[in-house]
């Protein structure tokens, strides 16, 4: 079984905290989708090791910058993989500071927990739901997952143009006090 972590990473800003949110580059799968930091766990890490490890790559980031706050309960994906969101405060003044890999990463924003707090994720029941009636960006998304689109479920939410779905709403629904696993 393929175990992987991500981390949720919060950044206090002067109207509140956030997440950062990374935009997938063109030169790894999934392009363009928007996601957390994470990867695949090495033999005998923890979750949070994997989780800090994959970021402090992805975002260049020094270790000690981040804190981890907690881990969620485990994730268990349709096609085995099980993934642990670890939950962390990364201290940093301005996410210009962070030196993103150029490979893995295109872009980094902000989703403020407060737009957050009034915005929750919609969760879609693909096999029941018209594709022509999902949201653009969600269309756009799905086009590359044929099998996924007639018989899954997923969360949605977009924010100042970046649609976010699968896997990383499911994840932010659930530190939102939002979702059941």
């Amino acid at each position: 079984m393929d175990r992987y972590a991500v981390l949720v990473p919060w950044v206090r800003t002067e109207y509140g905290d956030a997440l950062l949110m990374e935009v997938r580059s063109e030169k790894v799968k999934q392009p363009g989708e928007i996601c957390f930091p994470g990867g695949r766990a090495e033999p005998g890490e923890s979750p949070s090791e994997t989780a800090v490890r994959e970021c402090c790559e992805e975002l260049g980031i020094a270790p000690d910058k981040i804190k981890v706050t907690g881990e969620l309960p485990a994730l268990h994906m349709s096609d085995g993989r099980v993934v642990y969101p670890v939950e962390a405060a990364l201290e940093i003044d301005d996410i210009g500071e962070l030196r993103l890999s150029e490979y893995e990463v295109a872009e980094v924003f902000l989703l403020p927990r407060n737009w957050l707090e009034e915005n929750k994720p919609v969760h879609f029941d693909l096999s029941a739901t018209p594709f022509e009636l999902l949201p653009d960006k969600l269309q756009g998304y799905l086009s590359y997952y044929t099998n996924f689109r007639r018989r899954g479920q997923t969360d949605y939410l977009e924010y100042e143009g970046h649609g976010i779905w699968g896997l990383t709403a499911r994840i932010i629904k659930c530190v939102m006090g939002d979702g059941s696993q």
